[in-house]
């Protein structure tokens, strides 16, 4: 035990005397006192100089410290890969009844002795044993990022991680596994590592988008295992046609990979399945990987985006990468002159810094064309923006910039985005503008608002008219858009969600044009696993959003069961949940009838069938031998977990953790002492009122 002090400890010699003198001092010239008993002469001055010594001896500051042992058990954390693939082996039954002994046996062997942990990791990581073995996705690293996270300095034993090895989705589990310090892997292999005599369409690539009549290759990745000196035919078949047909030929080599080519010829519009298929040999261990299917979406026509600028700038640049990666755009980049002179007539305008010399022409060249514009307003702005082309107005002006950060707003329905590009737009740096209160003209709904640091401004940052006749246009104000673009790069490692946000602004600026009527935002592809949602508006002649008439949606499966549905309102448009929809093409009609005209909308999407797990025929147990390498740990085939475990409790670094930490004890918090000295004082006080005093 140690104790501190705010002063020297000296002055606790001197707090007596000091003490002892006020007590006489006060004492001194009583003549109440000098008439009483002696005992009494005596304790009054004691009890005075008592008190006050307690009292200065508290505003010392004296604190006592003291060590606090305690004791950590070691937590024993096991992982069970229960993806699909784990049970693709031959002798799953006997997997599955090793997985159920491995936890019981951990539980009875190590419950007194660890703290145990038990989770399950398919495409996410949850807690508990695995009930069944049905996850459509491997991400290994998602388990050990949160067990990283979860016992941050915690005393983690070891790790137990049983899996075949195989994952494809997430990145190698090695690098997040190298978050966990001084904690062994102990991995158990799933599985025979012997390779199959098998062939496998590992992968096919294809551009999601071709246009009509146009040609486009489909490229396909073969990978074939203990087959040799054989040629084998691989075709291309659209629906119940075949295309074409090639040949790959085998070697001597045990395990080999062949790429082929197959050009192919837009003929139909819409989602078109190709489906290539490699010619199954007896004695393969799986017939399932010898065919896979891609859908290519077949457009007929591409929406043309121009960029509009008298100066390049990073946030023209930043817009152009996001049409260019939309192959239902084409791009062009003019100057405002240049537009004009050419009388070009886009679906859409991107317009940098409007108001110069000139551009009110090109203003009443976009109103009489009806052509829909996304201006982007720099803090630099020529004020003929303001009178000209009466956007919006500023209050409170002053000549200088302001940086201001997005924040969505929660009310806007028009489109949704996913939660991660929402999440991701509000760590956005901020845009710099024009210091001032933004004023939008005539009606409109605000898509972003501003925000400074943690307060969210009623100021709009991008914003949205809803009301104008003549033509469609959308604002954000201030600069600085490809910050965003790469501050979703620098964390994400691709531009997603940038990309996200504003082909669903472009689409939605585009579909307005159609002026009064019926709007559906919908997605043309999704994976099995999507939660699929769809958004709609409805304009009356003055383009204002209602939602007076009733919006019904029929879809159409392949096998021509239909489904309908009726569409929920939402704020001042509409949303429609379809939930989780098996694999496969849909059409779908969206109609309503408003003042006795019927209103309609039909699309065509596809939900993908990507069956990851299928695409592996042995274990990937190199990734557990790292993993137990790399920890210090070691690596078990699955049937001799009693080995591991008897391994693991003979390791001397598995153990019970002391910790010591400093506590204090502040003479002024001991409510004793404080008791005390007003027991003192009462005390003082009580004989002096008893023998006559006043």
């Amino acid at each position: 035990m140690a104790i501190e002090s705010s002063y020297s400890f000296y002055w606790l010699l001197l707090i007596p005397i000091i003490s002892g003198l006020l007590g006489w001092y006060f004492y001194r010239k009583n003549p109440w006192l000098s008439s009483q008993h002696r005992w009494l002469r005596i304790i009054l001055p004691v009890l005075r100089a008592l008190g006050i010594s307690l009292l200065l001896v508290i505003l010392l500051g004296i604190t006592f410290l003291y060590d606090k042992k305690t004791e950590e058990r070691p937590v024993l954390i096991t992982v069970i890969d229960h993806s699909s693939s784990v049970v693709r082996f031959k002798d799953s039954l006997t997997i599955k009844k090793d997985l159920e002994a491995l936890i019981n046996e951990v539980k009875s062997r190590y419950a007194d002795q660890y703290e145990l942990a038990f989770y399950t990791v398919g495409d996410k990581i949850q807690e508990g044993t695995p009930r069944n073995f049905t996850a459509e996705k491997s991400n290994h690293e998602v388990a050990f990022k949160h067990i990283a996270e979860q016992y941050l300095n915690r005393n983690v034993g070891a790790v137990i991680f049983a899996s075949d090895g195989n994952y494809n989705t997430g990145e190698s589990p090695s690098l997040a596994a190298e978050q966990l310090n001084l904690t062994p892997i102990f991995s158990l292999g799933i599985g025979d590592t012997t390779p199959k005599r098998d062939q496998a369409i590992t992968n096919l690539f294809y551009n999601d988008v071709v246009f009509l009549d146009d040609q486009f290759p489909i490229e396909v990745d073969i990978e074939s295992f203990k087959i040799q000196q054989q040629t084998v035919k691989v075709s291309l078949s659209s629906g119940n046609n075949v295309l074409q047909t090639k040949e790959i030929r085998y070697g001597n080599e045990a395990n080999a990979f062949r790429q082929i080519k197959f050009d192919v010829v837009a003929k139909k519009v819409g989602f078109q399945p190709y489906t290539v298929t490699v010619q199954y040999l007896n004695g393969e261990y799986s017939q399932k990987n010898n065919q896979k299917t891609c859908y290519i979406e077949v457009v007929d026509s591409r929406s043309t985006v121009c960029l509009v600028s008298n100066t390049p700038h990073p946030d023209i640049a930043a817009m152009r990468s996001v049409v260019e990666t939309n192959k239902n755009y084409t791009c062009l980049y003019h100057k405002p002159a240049e537009m004009l002179q050419k009388q070009l007539k886009p679906e859409l305008m991107i317009w940098f810094n409007p108001g110069g010399a000139g551009d009110k022409e090109l203003l009443a060249y976009v109103k009489k064309h009806n052509i829909p514009v996304f201006y982007l307003i720099p803090s630099n702005f020529e004020r003929s923006l303001m009178t000209d082309f009466a956007l919006f107005t500023l209050s409170n002006v002053r000549n200088q910039s302001d940086e201001l950060q997005a924040s969505l707003n929660p009310g806007f329905t028009a489109f949704t985005l996913s939660e991660a590009t929402r999440s991701e737009i509000e760590r956005y740096p901020p845009l710099t503008a024009k210091f001032g209160r933004l004023n939008p003209s005539g009606s409109y709904e605000n898509l972003l608002m501003q925000k400074i640091g943690s307060t969210v401004k009623d100021e709009a940052l991008l914003f949205l008219n809803k009301s104008s006749k003549e033509y469609q246009y959308g604002v954000v104000f201030g600069e600085g858009l490809w910050r965003w673009r790469l501050s979703d790069y620098m964390k994400n490692r691709n531009h997603e969600h940038f990309n996200e946000l504003f082909n669903k602004l472009f689409t939605y600026l585009l579909i307005k044009r159609q002026n009064e009527g019926l709007s559906v935002q919908f997605d043309k592809r999704f994976n099995k696993y999507d939660r699929i949602t769809v958004n709609a508006n409805f304009y009356n002649a003055s383009l204002e959003a209602i939602t007076t008439p009733e919006i019904a949606m029929e879809i159409i499966n392949e096998q021509g069961k239909k489904y309908t549905y009726q569409f929920n309102r939402l704020n001042e448009g509409y949303a429609l949940d379809l939930g989780i929809l098996p694999p496969g093409r849909y059409t779908w009609t969206a109609s309503t009838t408003y003042k006795e005209k019927k209103f309609a909308k039909k699309g065509t999407f596809l939900i993908e069938d990507i069956a990851l797990e299928n695409s592996a025929n042995s274990p990937n147990h190199g990734i557990l031998k790292e993993l137990a390498a790399n920890s210090k740990g070691a690596f078990y085939p699955l049937n001799r977990y009693q080995k591991m475990l008897d391994d693991i409790s003979k390791r001397a670094d598995i153990t019970i953790l002391e910790r010591i930490s400093t506590d204090f004890w502040n003479l002024i918090d001991v409510w004793i002492l404080i008791i005390i000295i007003t027991a003192v004082f009462v005390a003082e006080w009580f004989l002096k009122r008893y023998y006559g005093a006043y």
